[in-house]
């Protein structure tokens, strides 16, 4: 199980590039001091989304009205002028969408060693199944499992055992594999009682890559021997998924 964005899917990229079309379109100069607000601003309403206090597309209007204001661009277009300039930062930001450079290699990898994928997502339900298929993961992933669709958002846990119970799996024998500390690790922790946070911005000076993993799933994987009934050793394989480690990259 992954989670999808800044995970696989390259989110910060797309966002910085996506951004930057549209501040442009407006005639300003996109700042880091400008991204990095864009970037506290869309968690902040996205959150609220997640609890419950704003719709999907309340969030979107309110952080970009929230963000004009702060850039010096204030605009008095109402919902529907709002709605209108949002749907211009969207194709900017789509225009924009790009996988992880290692995000396909590892998903076939771990398909070739007889593995389900699956992704578990905070993000709107139909806008993620939109990036699977625009970054050409759509073929590696079984199942998308989206809070939206379940009911439950990370860190809950139920957002993490809802998707082990549909696929009949106990969670010691699912892998999850995420880059937010307190929403994927935490969160898995609380439902698995098992994590191990290894490399990103939670630990310093190491690369941001799943490829090192594969190693540790291939050895999880690999044939053990036991005796049959005649006492002879035999090699058997291990069932699928039996790595039980919260990964953050």
């Amino acid at each position: 199980m992954f989670d999808l964005d800044n995970t696989l899917f390259d989110h910060e990229a797309s966002t910085r590039e996506g951004l930057g079309a549209f501040v442009r379109s407006l005639g300003l100069e996109l700042t880091p001091g400008l991204q990095q607000r864009w970037i506290e601003i869309e968690q902040a309403c996205y959150d609220r989304f997640l609890s419950g206090e704003l719709s999907f597309q309340e969030q979107r209007r309110k952080r970009l009205r929230q963000f004009l204001l702060e850039a010096g661009q204030p605009h008095g277009g109402g919902e529907t002028g709002h709605d209108k300039l949002f749907a211009v930062y969207l194709r900017s930001y789509e225009n924009a969408w790009t996988a992880f450079p290692d995000a396909a290699p590892t998903l076939q990898r771990l398909r070739d060693l007889g593995m389900r994928v699956g992704i578990i997502t905070n993000g709107n339900h139909e806008q993620q199944s939109m990036k699977i298929t625009s970054i050409g993961l759509e073929p590696l992933v079984d199942v998308l499992f989206s809070s939206e669709q379940m009911g439950h958002a990370k860190p809950d846990k139920s957002a993490f055992l809802q998707p082990c119970h549909s696929l009949e799996l106990p969670p010691s024998q699912v892998l999850y594999v995420g880059d937010n500390f307190r929403v994927d690790i935490e969160g898995a922790r609380a439902a698995t009682r098992c994590s191990h946070s290894s490399s990103g911005k939670y630990r310093s000076k190491t690369s941001r890559t799943i490829s090192p993993w594969l190693r540790r799933v291939a050895i999880a994987r690999a044939p053990t021997r036991s005796r049959n009934s005649s006492g002879r050793r035999t090699e058997r394989g291990r069932p699928s998924g039996t790595v039980a480690l919260i990964y953050s990259l």
